[in-house]
C-alpha cells in the first residue's frame, strides 16, 4: 500500500560507527543518511545495530554508490521489510519475501485481469471484482473510484440482497480510489474504519467517514459518480481473498473487516499490510520504508497477513463464477 511518497531531507546525526575511515566520503554520507532515516522512521528497528555495523564494515572500502546499493538487499532483510526498498537510478534494491502458498490458476489470471468486473449472481447477489492498479502518482483517483461505482450501479437494485467483493486479483497499488469507490459498503456516517500505528503503537493515520465525507489520513476524498440505488446498511458481504491479495487489496479487505454481516473467504493474503513512505537520500536515491502497521475498525493491529474467516484453497474459476468453489462457499454463507 502506498500511504504517501513524501520526500524529506533529514539532518545527519552521525553515529559512533561513522568515525571509521572511508575510502570515499560520498559513500559515508550515503550510509549515514540511510541509517538515520531507518532509525527514525522504520516500523521495525530491532536489528538497527546489526544493520549499522554491517553497512559500515562492508561499505568503507567501496568506491561508488553503484557498488554500495546491492548491500541494501541485506538491510531490508534485517528490517523484515519486503514492502520497501532502496531506489537508486531507476533500480530497486530490496528483499523478496520467501515464497509462501501459490495458486497457479490465479497467477496466470493476474496477467489479464486488469479491469473491474461486475455482474448479478442468481438475480439477488451483487458481484464485483476489483483488480490492483498502478496509480502510485495519485493521478487516477477520480477515474478508478468512478469506475468502481459505475460497475456497482450496473448491477445494484432493490432486489440485491447481498454482495460478493472479489479481491483475489488485487495485487495492490493506490488504496485511496478503491476505498472511495466502496464507501457505502464500508459504513455510514461517523465511523472510524481503520488506520495506522507506528513502531511505538501510536496512531499515525486514520480512515473515517465523517459527515458523509470519506477522510483518509486527514485527506478528504470526493467521488464524482453517485450511487443510483443506496446500499442497504449492514447488507451481508463476503470478501474473497487469495495469496495474491496484497497491499491496497489487503487494506480494502481490512476496511470491511469488523463490519456487521461481513465474512472473509479464501486464502491467507500476501502479507503487505504496512504503510510505505519514501525518503530522499540524494538526487539519485531514496528509501521506501515500511513505517506503520494497519489497524481495523476494532483496533486490531495487522503485523502479518489476513487470515480468512473461512479458508478455502484453490478452486477458482473466473470464467464461470457459478463453478467457482470460493464463490459457492460465499453463497452458502450468504444464504444463512
Amino acid at each position: 500500500m502506498i500511504k504517501s511518497f513524501l520526500f524529506c531531507i533529514f539532518l545527519l546525526f552521525y553515529t559512533s560507527s561513522s568515525s571509521q575511515t572511508f575510502r570515499n566520503d560520498s559513500i559515508r554520507s550515503f550510509v549515514d543518511t540511510s541509517i538515520d532515516l531507518i532509525r527514525s522512521n522504520a516500523v521495525e528497528t530491532s536489528n538497527i545495530k546489526l544493520i549499522e555495523s554491517t553497512l559500515y564494515n562492508k561499505a568503507r572500502n567501496l568506491d561508488s554508490v553503484s557498488d554500495l546499493a546491492p548491500l541494501y538487499t541485506e538491510v531490508f532483510k534485517l528490517l523484515n521489510d519486503y514492502h520497501g526498498g532502496l531506489k537508486y537510478k531507476g533500480k530497486t534494491y530490496g528483499w523478496t519475501q520467501p515464497a509462501g502458498s501459490a495458486n497457479a490458476y490465479l497467477k496466470e489470471k493476474l496477467k489479464t485481469e486488469k479491469a473491474v468486473v461486475s455482474q448479478l449472481i442468481d438475480k439477488t447477489i451483487g458481484y464485483i471484482r476489483i483488480p490492483g492498479n498502478d496509480d502510485f502518482g495519485f493521478k487516477k483517483v477520480d477515474s478508478i473510484a468512478n469506475d468502481i461505482t459505475t460497475h456497482i450501479n450496473k448491477v445494484n437494485s432493490a432486489k440485491v440482497k447481498s454482495w460478493i467483493i472479489d479481491l483475489r486479483v488485487n495485487t495492490g497499488g493506490n488504496m485511496y480510489p478503491i476505498l472511495l469507490g466502496m464507501k457505502e459498503f464500508i459504513g455510514s456516517d461517523n465511523i472510524v474504519f481503520g488506520g495506522f500505528r507506528n513502531s511505538k503503537g501510536e496512531s499515525s493515520g486514520r480512515w473515517e467517514i465523517k459527515d458523509g465525507k470519506m477522510m483518509i489520513d486527514g485527506i478528504e476524498l470526493i467521488r464524482q459518480v453517485p450511487l443510483t440505488v443506496p446500499i442497504r446498511k449492514d447488507i451481508p458481504i463476503v470478501v474473497l481473498t487469495s495469496c495474491y491479495t496484497a497491499s491496497a487489496g489487503e487494506m480494502t479487505a481490512i476496511s470491511l473487516i469488523g463490519r456487521k454481516n461481513t465474512y472473509v473467504v479464501g486464502e491467507p493474503t500476501a502479507d503487505y499490510t504496512t504503510a510505505v513512505q519514501g525518503f530522499r537520500i540524494n538526487k539519485d536515491a531514496g528509501l521506501n520504508l515500511s513505517t506503520d502497521h494497519v489497524v481495523d475498525r476494532n483496533l486490531k493491529i495487522y503485523r502479518g497477513n489476513i487470515k480468512p474467516d473461512v479458508e478455502f484453497l484453490q478452486g477458482d474459476n473466473l470464467e464461470d463464477l457459478k463453478r467457482d468453489k470460493k464463490i459457492i462457499k460465499a453463497m452458502e454463507l450468504l444464504e444463512k
